[in-house]
């Protein structure tokens, strides 16, 4: 913990707290941006019911907690207490987790913004080839890269024909062909450099900062989308490239294949193909 961070009282659920975040293999697997929210969420618990013994946290007191907290609050929350409480069960320090059978109202989630082909033609419009917003751009769409793993990529991630990186979220190894156009978009960035994508600087963009950054060219060209949102083009470069639906979703990382069927039978298929391979 933090230094002058007072030593809790053994048994209590700040106790218990340390226990898992200090101890506990998943916990330590966990992405640092999955790791930053999670610990946002003890540190709230820690000040309110730090100081209570866990042996009195019962199921009923859980779910009144997240009853009152609601909508996709309280589910973050879930996600982020049920392991502690399963650490501690694992431990033998008691006997069950109090936090199984608790099911919670999950508010229905609206997803991310797709682009479609007339957001793809307008951010190349606005965005010509030479801007780090369009480099962004390319880069995004040709390798379907979260922007936490995007700020990341460099050339030491070329291996022969391949663009391979481990995705920060999943830990999955991703392996995505270099075609010509993402050959192209690598060959506008430095040869020797820290990272594909660099700022004024000279330094890599944070994932944060380069989400910003994207986010507001797509402002300023009229897209809804954003980074994520370029996964249904991406979708459809490959699937016309004849590529499997289990090829595409494992290159995307964590999409199922009905998404991926869905996005790659889109109405505006033949319009979206023309805008990435160059074609007016």
């Amino acid at each position: 913990m933090p230094p002058g961070t007072e030593t809790p009282e053994a048994g209590t659920f700040a106790w218990a707290l340390d226990l898992y975040v200090s101890g506990n293999d998943t916990w330590r697997q966990y992405a640092p941006g999955t790791q930053k929210s999670r610990l946002a969420i003890f540190s709230r618990y820690r000040k309110a019911q730090g100081s209570r013994p866990i042996k009195t946290i019962t199921s009923e007191n859980i779910e009144r907690a997240l009853y009152a907290k609601g909508g996709h609050g309280a589910v973050n929350e879930y996600k982020a207490l049920k392991p502690v409480f399963e650490h501690l069960r694992g431990l033998g320090i008691i006997a069950k987790n109090p936090m199984n059978g608790i099911e919670l109202d999950r508010p229905a989630v609206k997803g991310f913004p797709v682009a479609n082909a007339e957001d793809i033609a307008a951010f190349q419009r606005r965005w010509p080839v030479g801007a780090v917003q369009r480099l962004a751009f390319d880069l995004g769409l040709y390798t379907g890269a979260a922007r936490s793993d995007l700020a990341r990529l460099r050339r030491k991630n070329l291996k022969g024909d391949l663009l391979v990186y481990e995705r920060q979220k999943s830990r999955i190894t991703a392996r995505v062909p270099l075609t010509s156009e993402l050959r192209a978009a690598i060959d506008r960035t430095p040869d020797i450099s820290p990272a594909f994508i660099m700022t004024t600087y000279g330094k890599p963009y944070a994932a944060e900062s380069l989400g910003n950054l994207f986010g507001d060219a797509a402002v300023e060209a009229g897209m809804s989308a954003r980074l994520r949102g370029l996964r249904k083009a991406f979708c459809i470069y490959w699937s016309e490239k004849c590529a499997t639906t289990h090829q595409i979703a494992a290159m995307a990382g964590h999409m199922s294949l009905s998404e991926v069927e869905r996005y790659t039978c889109a109405a505006d298929r033949e319009r979206i193909v023309k805008l990435l391979v160059g074609v007016a």
